[in-house]
């Protein structure tokens, strides 16, 4: 594993344009120069920044008959299929993986984003890709789907890798995975430094009679209910970066980074479009390892059996 060298990190978001590959390609583009510009090493987008986060509601009768982890709508469940399939492209060699290459090395940065893969399988994952300016770094596949939907669209990812994007080694949680403690438990065992978490959440729907900035401040109070513990718990640094929306509407934004003593240290301001930086120190990570808190190195793991028992606990299902 690679120490960990501090570096400035940036956290982009805005509204993608549904489908539309290229726009939100040109989106991306803008906010890393941007971002580099601020000094960012790295600069992190939302889940499926690279064409937009919409399903169409299928119908709930026909999605019990689909046993298993789908991946893909097939005909003869009676499913529409929806343009994720349309958008859905192979890694590295596809035209997105390979845009983000060129943007990465044009602004000599790590560049992480959602996107749709198609594996040689023919399924379909909820992915995020790591690149830099020498290529695909790795990728990760969202592993917690979100009952219903995303159930039926992709396929579920199989393990929680850790990458080396050069200054610290760095994890992937998207979205619903993030509900799942356990996960960022074993990306802290495994040596990340740092968690990225993409998002799509939030929407004012939660809040509809608060005003757009009660509900964003609302909004930020949930977030931090677990952001804080995740980090705190496993002495990380970890990147929230959520979907925007110019409207308010659709996504509230509250982008953000927290470092291993569960403190923000940098934020964005607006709903919509918006980026913030911060500075991953090194120092700090390892004095809070080695002086603070370091809760692994205590764990009792001979006793956590039950965590690994699909069956404990369903006896507390309503």
């Amino acid at each position: 594993m690679s120490m960990m060298r501090s570096f400035r990190l940036a956290v982009a978001q805005f509204e993608p344009v549904v489908a539309d590959t290229k726009a939100n390609l040109a989106k991306i583009a803008e906010l890393a120069t941007r971002a580099t510009k601020e000094g960012a090493h790295v600069v992190c987008f939302q889940e499926q920044a690279v064409c937009g986060y919409r399903f169409r509601d299928p119908d709930r009768e026909k999605i019990e008959t689909i046993k298993g982890d789908a991946g893909r709508i097939s005909p003869a469940w009676g499913v529409v299929a929806d343009w994720q399939y349309e958008m859905a492209e192979p890694v590295p060699e596809g035209p997105t993986t390979q845009e983000l290459v060129r943007i990465a090395r044009e602004n000599n940065v790590v560049v992480t984003a959602g996107m749709h893969e198609l594996a040689e399988s023919n399924d379909v994952f909820n992915a995020y890709l790591l690149v830099g300016p020498n290529g695909l770094i790795g990728r990760y596949h969202k592993v917690h789907l979100v009952p219903g939907g995303e159930h039926v669209y992709f396929k579920a990812g199989q393990g929680f890798p850790v990458h080396d994007i050069g200054p610290c080694m760095a994890g992937t949680l998207i979205c619903y995975d993030n509900h799942h403690p356990e996960a960022h438990r074993i990306l802290a065992l495994k040596g990340a430094h740092l968690i990225l978490m993409p998002h799509v959440t939030t929407g004012r729907g939660l809040w509809q009679q608060m005003s757009i900035p009660d509900a964003q401040q609302q909004a930020r109070n949930w977030i931090l209910t677990w952001l804080r513990a995740r980090a705190f718990d496993n002495a990380v640094y970890c990147a929230f970066v959520n979907q925007g929306s110019n409207s308010g509407e659709d996504a509230l934004g509250c982008s953000m980074v927290v470092n291993p003593d569960g403190h923000v240290i940098a934020q964005t301001a607006k709903t919509g479009e918006d980026l913030a930086v911060a500075d991953i120190d090194a120092d700090l990570f390892y004095t809070v390892r080695r002086r603070t808190h370091h809760y692994q190195r205590y764990r009792r793991p001979e006793l956590y059996g039950p965590l690994a028992d699909p069956t404990f606990g369903a006896k507390w299902d309503v």
